[in-house]
């Protein structure tokens, strides 16, 4: 598994076929200065999903009330360019990228913090592992871990995505991903683990039944 180098990203990216299966598809297209080394910067977007104090003791994924509590927690918030949202220091909230991400089935990305943000606090902690054949806006899990407050600008480079070969292409992927094709950021989805859980709980009552 290796690392696509800037001159393979520039090749993947800058098909002349666009319905090209090998290509790259990010829009829009980042400038040359965005393309750096091995990865392509990810710019803010101006959605978001902001907590708010909720008059319940935790989101629950086995609670079939989970749904509506997720929905009383978050609210969003629509940040014009120019403008900014505070984040204060232990809060957490969803932001987007701008860019719309389209992947082969032969690459898989990677999403990291840029440093100058992490110098400052700012944790970006995406999905981290974008799969083969995933479309979307990427969804980005933002808190700040420092002392004080910092503001966040629509229109900032706040993380940037390497790109990776894969060892075998596949004809699906990311598709099947309950987060697949969003343009916004996307309430968590916690309530639908639940049959997983459910599924998990049999498991181990069958286990203890056999001891």
């Amino acid at each position: 598994m290796s690392v696509l180098s800037i001159d393979e990203i520039v090749d993947r990216m800058y098909r002349p076929d666009p319905r090209d299966p090998a290509r790259i598809f990010i829009v829009p297209a980042p400038r040359r200065e965005d393309i750096r080394d091995t990865s392509v910067d990810l710019i803010l977007g101006n959605d978001f999903i902001v907590t708010r104090t909720a008059k319940f003791s935790a989101l629950q994924a086995r609670d079939e009330a989970s749904r509506k509590d997720i929905a009383s927690y978050q609210e969003r918030v629509l940040v014009p360019f120019g403008q900014q949202i505070v984040l204060h220091p232990g809060t957490f909230i969803l932001g987007v990228t701008w860019q719309y991400i389209g992947l082969p089935n032969d690459i898989h990305g990677q999403v990291l913090a840029c440093s100058t943000w992490g110098r400052a606090g700012l944790t970006v902690a995406t999905a981290v592992v974008v799969h083969p054949c995933f479309a979307g806006c990427l969804t980005l899990e933002l808190v700040n871990n420092g002392n004080a407050p910092i503001a966040l600008y629509p229109g900032s480079r706040v993380a940037q995505m390497i790109f990776m070969h894969t060892e075998s292409s596949t004809s699906h992927g990311a598709e099947t991903s309950k987060y697949f094709g969003m343009t916004e950021p996307s309430f968590t989805k916690l309530h639908e683990e639940r049959s997983e859980l459910e599924r998990w709980q049999q498991i181990g009552k069958h286990i203890l039944s056999q001891t």
